[in-house]
């Protein structure tokens, strides 16, 4: 009985531990990660990633800007509060003045006061002793109207005046919002070629992404330097000033008897005269005189061949007898 017991036990024991081992063995074993796929072929603008001989791999979206500037339309939902607007102030002013250089020079103070600037200036000069000239100024926008003020005061009176505004707002927040996708599409393509030198190395795989990478660097750019002009023109107004000098203004009156210019214009006309009849001579010499005898020297020896014909035809008259 002891040893029917026993051979039972030692049974048991032999079919657990066959068991055991028959299940680790059937157990399915870890797989290894699949390689990285081979970017073969260069980015294609017109696909949403890279191309590769096994496949599209699946570039780095641009991830979607923030609500408050997301799309252009996002002016009309957004507070009035919450928007600050960009407006570009342009106009020209034509002013009358009764000095260029003196209006110029008081302009110019004006705009020190308000850290403003004269961007460009012409001078030309208009009638006797005279300068018209016609400056470009860049103004503070905050303080437009008090210096357009302060500059028509100094002239005699407004020639002409055009003014004009373009809100570019909507076209500031388009650009941010397009920037900051274009930064975070950047920000993955960077991942992503750490990504391709780690797994492949290969030249032309490191090439496509980092070409696309530089594309998109370039447009940032472009966005950024676009925004900035924006913000410049925005902050300082743009005017064309024409200043335009006082004509003298010349009052004729009644002129007097005056011999020494009476004997004047006298001389005058006799010098002219004399300078007809000199002119004339030499056109007599010179034109009339050779066509004449041009014209008369054939006349001539016409008539005296005739002369000589008519000589020897005519009859001899008899001599008388003494």
């Amino acid at each position: 009985m002891k040893r029917l017991a026993l051979s039972c036990l030692l049974l048991s024991i032999a079919l657990l531990t066959f068991g055991c081992s028959s299940a680790a063995n059937s157990m399915p074993t870890e797989a290894p990660l699949p390689a990285a796929p081979l970017i073969s072929e260069a980015y294609d603008n017109s696909s949403p990633g890279l191309r590769s001989s096994q496949g599209m791999i699946p570039a780095a979206q641009p991830t979607a800007a923030p609500a408050a500037t997301a799309a252009p339309g996002a002016l009309g939902t957004a507070s009035d509060a919450d928007i600050q607007r960009m407006i570009v102030y342009t106009g020209s002013v034509s002013l009358q003045v009764n000095d260029t250089t003196d209006a110029i020079n008081k302009i110019t103070d004006i705009l020190k006061g308000v850290n403003g600037y004269i961007a460009n200036k012409s001078l030309a000069a208009y009638g006797k002793d005279k300068l018209r000239g016609t400056i470009v100024i860049r103004v503070p926008a905050a303080a437009l109207d008090s210096v357009l003020g302060q500059i028509k005061a100094l002239g005699v009176r407004v020639l002409k005046e055009d003014a004009n505004s373009n809100d570019v707002t909507e076209e500031y927040v388009d650009l941010d919002a397009r920037r900051k996708n274009l930064e975070a599409y950047e920000v993955e393509l960077t991942k992503l070629l750490d990504t391709v030198r780690e797994r492949t190395g290969k030249a032309e795989d490191i090439l496509a992404v980092y070409n696309q990478l530089t594309k998109v660097r370039g447009q940032i750019e472009q966005i950024t330097g676009r925004q900035k002009y924006l913000e410049n023109t925005s902050t300082l107004a743009t005017y064309t000033i024409d200043l335009v000098p006082i004509e003298e203004v010349v009052v004729e009156g009644q002129v007097g008897w005056d011999p020494g210019r009476t004997a004047g214009q006298a001389l005058d006309q006799l010098v002219t005269t004399l300078q007809g009849l000199g002119d004339l001579a030499i056109v007599l010499v010179l034109y009339v005189l050779p066509v004449l005898f041009l014209v008369l020297l054939p006349l001539v020896i016409v008539v005296l061949i005739l002369r000589a014909v008519l000589k020897r035809r005519a009859p001899k008259k008899p001599v008388p007898a003494s």
